[in-house]
């Protein structure tokens, strides 16, 4: 058997091994403090977002604990556009002359570079964009931008999609230990601001409608819970950056601001977002162990090191976690499994509705745990061991395991790590 690994696998891989399944052995408590310290050292070099130094260093970090475990090791190198957000701001000019600044929970990555003096416009009420009930997408066509002024900043609503991993998009192939349906209610109701990355904004459209900037205000979201969410999870196409500068706020900012305008109080508003774009190195990891047939089928394990935070790894749309499918051939003609790894594990937080508004709570949990499972017969075997897996493992763990169906025509998507759907579409025996 032969393993190929990319980014930091053989850490998520020792977490992912180790925690589930009380019949397992334990971890000793030289491996406990060890897995601790990993862990919280990891966090330190965060936000790792793509050929940051951050990055790079723990992909350093990777290798050389891979060399020390006997592993060879290669790397496929490249140089990335990265869109570097250094400084943001925002704040109106009212039309008695105060200036008042406001809260942001962040930026829309790659929406454009303001430098440091920022745009400077009228600002528009666009509304906001509903969300298909079917598909769960943004439909922007709901918004107010026709007739705008040149240099115009539009200010709309950006509400969060709610997923939902039920039928008919999803079926069920079973969960840990197999507890009932109702013991994970987020199958048909998953809120988070991470779904936002299933829509984008046509930003070459919103220039061509007179839109120099664009302010975002989240709804039915708490700031805590919305700040410095990497969203969406894409780019523009090639070496660029969109030119229509964008923020977020909160939801009680964003009714601020509402009130404002409505009541003709606001003569101008300035949105500053001065993230250049630089030429950055980093590269791809891959090792491998031989099996002891010394055979040249693969089992292909698989990660991404890039991400602002330790648990979520949602690295920022301008590294292509698929470019080794293409650049190594052999690893995919050879693949008779895959194992794709996204995400640690993490304690549940989420935003529960108060008359005061949205407030970000811990509920006591683990999040729930999703997996994705190709349908194919030759998964059935991997599909038993990973559900058997789970075995004994604690009650606080809820662990799902999803496969994407056909409805209409169209195939639900497989989330996952960059490039996971390749392999989870195919006929190898993926899981992930």
């Amino acid at each position: 058997m032969s393993m190929a690994v990319t980014m930091k696998s053989i850490f998520v891989l020792a977490v992912t091994l180790l925690t589930i399944g009380s019949t397992r052995a334990a971890l000793t408590q030289f491996e406990k403090q060890r897995l601790y310290d990993r862990i919280y050292q990891t966090s330190l070099r965060g936000p790792r977002f793509p050929g940051t130094d951050q990055q790079n260093s723990m992909l350093d970090s990777v290798a050389a604990n891979m060399d020390v475990a006997g592993l060879t090791t290669s790397t496929l190198n490249y140089t990335i556009y990265r869109w570097d957000p250094r400084w943001w701001s925002l704040e109106a000019t009212l039309c008695n002359g105060t200036r008042l600044g406001f809260n942001t929970t962040g930026y829309y990555p790659y929406s454009g570079n303001s430098g440091a003096r920022g745009v400077t416009g009228k600002v528009h009420d666009a509304g906001s964009y509903a969300v298909d009930p079917h598909t769960e997408t943004a439909n922007f066509s709901s918004l107010d931008l026709d007739g705008l002024s040149p240099g115009t900043i539009a200010f709309f609503d950006n509400p969060t999609v709610t997923k939902n991993y039920s039928l008919p998009g999803y079926g069920l192939f079973g969960t840990s230990r197999n507890i009932p349906r109702k013991d994970i209610p987020e199958l048909g109701n998953l809120t988070n601001p991470h779904w936002i990355s299933a829509k984008s904004l046509n930003f070459t459209q919103l220039n061509q409608m007179n839109v120099a900037a664009v302010i975002l205000s989240w709804v039915n979201t708490s700031d805590e819970n919305a700040a410095l969410q990497w969203l969406p999870n894409n780019a523009p196409p090639g070496n660029g950056t969109y030119t229509c500068p964008t923020l977020y706020v909160g939801n009680s900012t964003g009714e601020t601001i509402r009130s404002l305008v409505a009541a003709n109080e606001v003569e101008t508003m300035t949105v500053v977002l001065d993230a250049p774009s630089i030429h950055s190195p980093s590269y791809t990891l891959i090792s491998h162990l031989e099996g002891k047939k010394k055979a040249k089928d693969t089992i292909l394990l698989y990660t991404h090191s890039d991400g602002p935070s330790i648990i979520e790894e949602n690295g920022g749309g301008k590294l292509n976690e698929t470019a080794w499918m293409g650049q190594r051939p052999d690893l995919m003609a050879n693949a008779q499994a895959s194992i794709n790894i996204e995400h640690l594990g993490a304690i549940e937080w989420k935003d529960v509705q108060t008359p005061e508004g949205p407030k970000y709570t811990a509920t006591g949990r683990l999040e729930p745990m999703w997996t994705f499972a190709n349908s194919s017969h030759a998964s059935d075997n991997m599909r038993h061991i990973y559900l058997e897996s789970f075995d004994g493992s604690p009650d606080s763990l809820r662990m799902a395991l999803l496969n994407p169906l056909v409805v209409d025509g169209k195939l639900s998507q497989w989330y996952g790590v960059g490039g996971s759907s390749v392999l989870g579409y195919s006929d190898i025996p993926t899981v992930g």
